[in-house]
């Protein structure tokens, strides 16, 4: 063989090689973009109790939604703290809670079902309590259009 027909060869392949996509470049898939895991609580030096709890502002039927409350008690150990999640209005579910502590806070996300039937109004509710503290934040979703 010659040289240019080496070099045809091996230039084939190289563009061969390169242009073979592979299963790993696929870009992952992105979760719920209306997924919450914080929200921002105030905290100074007399600040007792605090607490917040956020989500999106919308949700659509059938959507499942994570929300979050945060908790501070001051002199209290976060690990102490127990949350109480409830649907105060609105055709929702609970489906899981989970639980977590972040140096003095206290967290809780809740994953959230929006049932067939959900049609707006809803109001969900976190509350929190230690042993010296507790406070509890509301958090309204109304039905978003298509």
């Amino acid at each position: 063989m010659n040289k240019q027909t080496i070099y045809s060869v091996l230039l084939v392949l190289v563009v061969i090689a390169t242009s073979c996509s592979n299963d790993d470049d696929i870009e992952p898939t992105i979760g719920n973009l209306k997924d919450v895991t914080d929200c921002e609580i105030a905290i100074e030096t007399n600040t007792l109790a605090s607490i917040c709890v956020d989500g999106t502002d919308f949700a659509l039927t059938n959507e499942i939604i994570k929300f979050v409350t945060t908790f501070y008690s001051k002199n209290d150990n976060p690990i102490d703290t127990e949350f109480i999640w409830t649907i105060e209005s609105g055709n929702m579910e609970i489906l899981n809670i989970e639980n977590s502590t972040n140096g003095l806070i206290a967290k809780s996300i809740a994953l959230i079902k929006f049932n067939t039937d959900f049609s707006g109004n809803g109001v969900i509710k976190g509350m929190a309590e230690n042993n010296t503290g507790s406070g509890f934040a509301t958090h309204s979703i109304e039905l978003e259009s298509n």
